[in-house]
């Protein structure tokens, strides 16, 4: 890893990190959905970086990816457990965060038992060391604190341009899955739920991702498309939202992607829902793993 790869890796920390702290203290009651993950994505853009993905705001049983569409009058309830999830890229360096925010005092612990999972995860976390025991941390905090983890979700190896690159840093325990690498970079991400301990796919669709920028048998229109996309995000994810430059027919904007979807051009990403409908909690940070060190580039300095 080169000192200039470095570096912007760590802006884009402190930079998510930024958006992450100040956005936190507007989610309240009523507010719209829309007009935080607006106001992050913005905070992002101001600071000479760009959104890794369209931010998240998933509430109550809602693990992740739900982030808002075009005109989307969606509002946070009242009482609510809101998931804030949110990345940043210069360059393609990514860095990846999320924060836990209650509305309602009951939910606390629920928020501690990630929070704490977190922490002890990151202090067990260097070069070498069994990426299943991670996962054994992880469940064994949240299941000390009376809660399940979830596990079918999880952290990830992080590459330029690339979130999730293939290496699942798991919320429990699992054998046989490798090392922890120097010289790469891992979002922990654990996730915890007084519900079944896992998520299934809702119906909803509100992010995608550049699968095949030269599949075959699209029109005009898709393919232009596809080469916008490629142009403007690579293969990060992104959201109908980021599309208006391409057209301003949401109808329309809306069709393509799903044809492109069936055509295999795309990915899409399901909201991801609890199982058993229980309340989900969620704290993540990037760790930049270095041969006798680990840097958290999301950490607030």
């Amino acid at each position: 890893m080169s000192e200039d790869e470095l570096d912007k890796l760590l802006r884009a920390g402190q930079i998510a990190a930024k958006a992450r702290d100040e956005v936190s203290k507007d989610i309240k009651a009523n507010v719209k959905v829309l007009d935080i993950c607006e106001e992050v994505e913005n905070i992002i853009i101001e600071n000479k970086a760009f959104p890794a993905f369209p931010c998240n705001l998933s509430i109550n049983y809602e693990a992740a990816h739900y982030s808002p569409l075009i005109n989307d009058e969606k509002r946070i309830p009242d009482n609510a457990i809101v998931k804030l999830d949110i990345g940043a890229h210069i360059d393609g360096y990514i860095s990846d965060t999320a924060v836990t925010i209650s509305l309602d005092p009951k939910y606390q612990r629920l928020i501690d038992a990630a929070k704490s999972a977190l922490e002890a995860a990151i202090t067990n976390f260097r070069a070498g060391i069994s990426i299943g025991e991670i996962g054994k941390i992880i469940e064994k905090t949240i299941k000390t604190q009376g809660y399940k983890p979830i596990r079918n979700l999880g952290g990830h190896l992080i590459k330029r341009y690339e979130l999730h690159a293939g290496i699942f840093i798991p919320n429990v325990y699992e054998r046989g899955i490798g090392v922890i690498q120097s010289e790469a970079v891992y979002a922990i991400e654990p996730f915890a739920t007084d519900g079944g301990g896992e998520v299934i796919e809702g119906k909803d669709i509100t992010i995608y991702s550049l699968k095949n920028p030269n599949v075959k048998g699209v029109s005009d229109k898709e393919k232009e498309m596809l080469q916008y996309i490629y142009t403007h995000f690579n293969y990060l994810p992104f959201s109908e939202r980021w599309l208006k430059e391409f057209s301003t027919n949401v109808d329309e904007l809306r069709n393509i992607l799903k044809n492109l979807v069936k055509k295999g051009g795309l990915r899409s990403y399901p909201i991801l829902i609890e199982i058993k409908k229980g309340m989900v909690s969620q704290f993540e940070h990037t760790v930049i793993v270095k041969e006798k060190s680990v840097i958290v580039s999301t950490r607030t300095l």
